[in-house]
């Protein structure tokens, strides 16, 4: 038995499941039920219950997946028009104040506990390149779980 989450009027259960065909069914109020609008089946005792089929099935190319293809955009919603050169010449734009304050470009390092991120950092994949002593580039990402961040910093040299 596992027990399922509430949220909302939703209730989830989070299982890492091997390929296989499971059978399961729903105790609500102690009375046990399955939903029957999906595959189900009745067992060796006459029980209703519910199948699911869980297999390693990857897909050859990405593009058969119709579930993960856009839809097209009209024609119309793009232009032909070539830049002009003053666009080229112009400065990129300022990196906002609040993206200087992430993980990457913090210096103390003797806190215990790390201060909440910022949300306009979160996913986001961010580099810092460093040319002290040893020179190296760092690539930082920070990302919410559940009511925890994790931050993932990778180091590389730089060979000069």
């Amino acid at each position: 038995r596992k027990t399922v989450q509430k949220s909302g009027k939703d209730h989830t259960i989070l299982l890492e499941l091997p390929s296989g065909v499971y059978r399961y069914r729903f105790i609500v109020d102690g009375e046990r039920r399955y939903l029957p609008d999906l595959p189900c089946e009745t067992d060796n005792v006459g029980n209703i219950v519910n199948l699911l089929d869980v297999n390693d099935f990857v897909p050859e190319s990405v593009e058969s997946v119709s579930e993960l293809m856009a839809p097209p955009s009209p024609d119309s919603s793009y232009g032909f028009q070539i830049p002009e050169d003053k666009e080229f010449a112009k400065e990129p734009p300022t990196l906002p104040a609040q993206l200087y304050l992430g993980v990457l470009n913090s210096r103390s390092a003797e806190q215990r506990e790390c201060a909440r991120p910022r949300h306009v950092v979160l996913n986001h994949l961010y580099i810092e390149k460093g040319w002290g002593a040893q020179p190296l580039v760092a690539l930082g990402h920070t990302h919410r779980f559940r009511s925890k961040y994790v931050t993932t910093v990778l180091y590389k040299a730089i060979e000069r």
